[in-house]
């Protein structure tokens, strides 16, 4: 029997409106840091006041990878429990219906993969991520996130990469409402009139 590896390519879907997107990995200090103090405190605490034409995504990303045994396997940048704990946010992103990115962000920094399990919700959607992540499920899910990231960010080499519109912006790794505010679809946005006037 003739085993066959199905590599999927993610094509990138256009946006029609703004779009911020960050590329980090779980264990990096600096998108742990990013990630801890501005990213999930800023989604936190403004997503119900995002514009319909804004939108903010967050891509856990592995290293590359490769065919063991028949079985596609991803390399992360900080060994295994780094992708582990990718795969467990990229799942999230998959299966959590509402507010998956809380559920990555609690991930996001750990060092232990059962430490990572208890960010998980105690519902169904939390025990398809967790499969998922278990599964070849998840190694092609962090597969896709890398097809995407390399799609439309080919030069992303610092991580956090962080780009609006698909270009990458150093500003928002330190400033992201400023940079958020800014941006046509937000910048009449209850959120960003306090913004306005600075």
């Amino acid at each position: 029997m003739t085993k066959v590896a199905v590599f999927l390519l993610t094509i990138p879907i256009v946006f029609a409106g703004d779009l911020l997107e960050v590329f980090g990995i779980a264990r990096c200090p600096d998108t742990s840091r990013f990630v801890k103090n501005q990213l999930i405190p800023f989604y936190q605490k403004f997503n119900a006041d995002f514009s319909s034409d804004f939108k903010l995504d967050f891509h856990a990303v592995p290293t590359g990878g490769s065919n063991v045994e028949g079985h596609y396997v991803n390399k992360c940048l900080h060994g295994k429990i780094e992708c582990a704990l990718n795969k467990l946010q990229m799942c999230a992103k998959k299966h959590i219906s509402k507010d998956w990115m809380v559920t990555a962000g609690c991930i996001q920094g750990l060092k232990a993969y059962e430490a990572a399990l208890a960010c998980l919700p105690d519902t169904e959607e939390g025990q398809k991520v967790k499969t998922c992540a278990e599964t070849q499920e998840g190694e092609y899910v962090l597969n896709d996130e890398n097809s995407y990231r390399y799609n439309v960010a080919p030069g992303s080499a610092w991580l956090p990469w962080i780009q609006v519109n698909g270009v990458r912006n150093r500003d928002a790794e330190y400033h992201l409402k400023t940079v958020v505010c800014q941006l046509e679809s937000m910048k009449n946005q209850e959120m960003c009139k306090e913004e306005g006037k600075k």
